[in-house]
């Protein structure tokens, strides 16, 4: 990733808050009709990514933002910034269909999620209401903007059992500056540093503050630092805290993260499916 793509975040967009952005209830910024006419016309187009998604979402965010739509009988609020993940929920019904049926199916009525890279909660809010009230969604983020974002679609969803996580996840607690990408704004990339303004945590360190006990399935996308967050996880993890299931980025010249793979490898894991982005493994 070219540093000429990245600004580094201010304090006061650091500032953690994980508290409900606005009083508004759901539906205040429901979709004009126009709006609804575009989205539609979006939603049964072949063109779904590109300059063809960039310029009608830009086009219908122009016509009023926020707006609330629902995704998978969830309930978001979409702020009109560049956010990839927004635009696939808005334009795209079956965005990432199989990563996230993949996750769901493995889910039991009070399981246990860990979303690392939760960005709005495009994954922990299905994922949520599928683990019903008794089940718990760890959502982790080093970017405090998405973490207000999916605070606010979790209360506008009635989904209280997912926790935010404000925190870049490594092998190693420490601290990190963020950069954020210029053309999304939910994509940091981080940089150690002893006066970072973001905690980086270990994996293990999370969950043993959360006191999870079991895991059922993981999701994980952190830009590249996929290795670094589970490598040591397995190292240390208890049977019961191996996920049954997990959906990882794609990675590498041949689509993985070598440690990841050889720690999946080892643990028993096999590779289910592969996505455009993403490769699904189950443990055997």
């Amino acid at each position: 990733m070219s540093t000429t793509t990245l600004r580094a975040l201010s304090q006061s967009e650091i500032a953690p808050r994980y508290e409900i952005t606005t009083n508004e209830s759901w539906g205040t910024y429901h979709p004009s009709a126009l709006q609804r006419l575009l989205i539609l016309i979006a939603r049964n187009s072949f063109l779904h990514r590109g300059k063809f998604r960039h310029r009608i979402t830009n086009l219908i965010a122009k016509l009023q933002s926020p707006i609330d739509v629902e995704f998978r009988n969830c309930r978001y609020r979409i702020d009109g910034k560049n956010n990839l993940a927004e635009y696939g929920l808005l334009l795209n019904p079956l965005f990432n269909q199989p990563e996230i049926d993949f996750l769901i199916d493995g889910l039991p009525q009070g399981g246990v999620a860990v979303d690392i890279g939760s960005n709005i909660g495009l994954y922990s809010l299905p994922m949520a209401l599928k683990c019903g009230p008794k089940g718990r969604v760890v959502a982790i983020d080093a970017n405090p903007g998405m973490m207000d974002r999916l605070a606010e679609n979790a209360r506008l969803s009635g989904l209280p059992q997912i926790k935010p996580v404000c925190a870049a996840v490594g092998d190693h607690d420490g601290k990190v500056d963020l950069f954020i990408r210029k053309d999304d704004v939910a994509i940091v990339n981080v940089k150690e540093s002893d006066q970072g303004l973001i905690p980086m945590r270990k994996l293990m360190s999370i969950i043993e503050e959360e006191h999870i006990d079991r895991i059922d399935v993981l999701k994980i996308d952190i830009e590249g630092y996929e290795d670094a967050a589970l490598v040591p996880f397995f190292a240390m993890a208890s049977e019961a805290l191996m996920p049954n299931r997990i959906v990882i980025e794609r990675g590498g010249p041949d689509g993985s993260y070598q440690g990841c793979r050889k720690a999946f490898l080892k643990n028993g894991y096999q590779l289910i499916g592969n996505t455009r982005c993403n490769q699904m493994f189950m443990r055997a």
